[in-house]
């Protein structure tokens, strides 16, 4: 396949492009542009600009540069994650909570200041930078030599974002917990005893729970969402979305059939629930949050 077929194909909504991301992976050199042309494109368009191809293969096109690892990538998907909460959920729907972290950290390409700037941008959609706080921690595991900045970032991220919305207080307090920073132990509770993360989110407790399990690991986040680490097959991976599922694609055959309105796969991006769920995994919702503070109850 030529690079103009490859984009043709992910860009379709009624299959999974599984032969164009197979086909996009032999000619990476080739592709590598062309896929950061269109996140650059979309990281500064209003939605009314947007094209639906553009907008159909964002999703593959995303996934398969954070298996590539390629840094040219880095600033580019970094920006994209700095749209308003409409815009971005416009782009990638579930992918913001349940993947772009580890898109992120595969493509890192040595300065954390895009993400530290993305994160303290108070126009960027919250999810987003809580995402982006999950980067930081996976980055500190798989680049020991940026721990110590990483670490420092969350130490003093409340005197940055000093009326952070509850939504990335909690990431930070998730973060804190997964990279095992016991002494910011007393900064959290006073962030509960203000009333700033809500018990119907989580409580203290769960906090602790977390950050002794991290300590007990000695290396990695306890938190089995970072162990999952990077993106390592993209087929692999989407083949478990809904939106690529065969029971999707035929729905989506026959509402193009019927003329009727399409539905796009990055509004039906949740990843099948898994039989077995732990309490400290993504919860299936999307919401970001852990399983136990979100939908177990």
């Amino acid at each position: 396949m030529t690079p103009t077929e490859i984009m043709r194909d992910l860009a379709r909504d009624d299959i999974f492009p599984k032969t164009a991301m197979a086909e996009a992976g032999t000619r990476r050199e080739e592709m590598v542009p062309i896929f950061v042309d269109l996140v650059s494109r979309l990281a500064r368009q209003r939605v009314p600009e947007m094209k639906d191809p553009d907008l159909m293969a964002l999703i593959p096109v995303f996934h398969l540069l954070g298996e590539w690892q390629d840094p040219r990538a880095y600033r580019p998907l970094v920006q994209m994650l700095r749209r308003p909460t409409k815009v971005i959920d416009h782009l990638l729907g579930d992918a913001v909570t349940e993947t772009s972290f580890r898109v992120i950290a595969g493509t890192f390409d040595g300065d954390l200041q895009p993400v530290f700037d993305a994160i303290e941008d108070r126009k960027a959609d919250e999810f987003a930078r809580s995402s982006l706080m999950s980067a930081l921690v996976l980055i500190a595991q798989l680049h020991p030599a940026q721990s110590h900045m990483i670490e420092d970032y969350f130490r003093t991220f409340r005197q940055r974002c000093p009326k952070a919305p509850v939504d990335l207080l909690t990431g930070w307090m998730d973060a804190i917990a997964a990279l095992g920073l016991e002494d910011m132990s007393e900064p959290v509770r006073e962030a509960f005893d203000q009333g700033l993360i809500p018990k119907e989110y989580c409580d203290f407790g769960h906090f602790l729970e977390d950050l002794e399990a991290t300590l007990n690991e000695g290396v990695s986040p306890a938190n089995r969402r970072y162990q999952k680490a990077l993106i390592t097959n993209t087929i692999d991976e989407l083949s478990k979305w809904h939106c690529y599922t065969d029971e999707f694609l035929i729905q989506q055959k026959t509402r193009k059939v019927d003329n009727a309105l399409r539905v796009a796969p990055w509004t039906e991006a949740l990843t099948k629930t898994p039989d077995k769920l732990g309490r400290n995994d993504p919860c299936p919702c999307g919401s970001g949050k852990k399983f136990k503070k979100c939908c177990l109850h």
